[in-house]
């Protein structure tokens, strides 16, 4: 049954909708994926606050707008899933190659992230990017790490300092006669 062209351009608003509130989008082939598997990817996609959708090309390509004209034959080539990411792609970006450990042939075909286009490598370097809690805490430590170094040398100063200052006390105590 053909959709009409209300549905079309409902559909293609809404397409365009979640393409401007979502800074990132990953473009997947999942030809070979079961519906269960795609069930599953999309519950582990939710928990990370993304969402996993399958549009009409044509639809997509309208909703693309110029912003990846010459990506789109890259992006949109076979059958195509878009996972939609909000600010962090880092954890939609390791359950999508996670996944793809499960199903072998589910690919990745890139990604616009802010307008920027990253290949299937890039994206795979991203996955293996710790989580931001974990790069934030080696900065603070790298931060710290002179900091501290700077109070220990102050420290070690300090401690010859008081030394020396003792031991000359020391001396005049025993040349001082009784």
């Amino acid at each position: 049954m053909p959709i009409t062209k209300a549905r079309k351009e409902a559909a293609l608003a809404d397409l365009k909708r979640t393409f401007a509130a979502f800074p990132t989008a990953i473009f997947t082939d999942f030809r070979g994926v079961n519906v269960g598997g795609i069930t599953e990817l999309r519950a582990k996609l939710r928990a990370q606050g993304a969402r996993y959708l399958v549009a009409k090309r044509t639809l997509t390509e309208l909703s693309l707008g110029e912003s990846a004209a010459d990506v789109r034959a890259q992006l949109l080539a076979g059958a195509t899933g878009i996972c939609f990411a909000g600010v962090e792609p880092i954890d939609v970006a390791q359950v999508l190659v996670g996944f793809r450990k499960d199903f072998t042939t589910f690919t990745l075909k890139g990604a616009l992230v802010e307008g920027r286009f990253l290949t299937p490598a890039q994206l795979g370097e991203l996955a293996r990017t710790p989580p931001r809690p974990v790069l934030l805490a080696r900065l603070f430590g790298a931060m710290k790490g002179p900091h501290r170094n700077l109070v220990g040398v102050m420290h070690g100063v300090l401690r010859q300092f008081v030394g020396t200052l003792q031991a000359i006390a020391d001396k005049k105590a025993e040349n001082q006669p009784n």
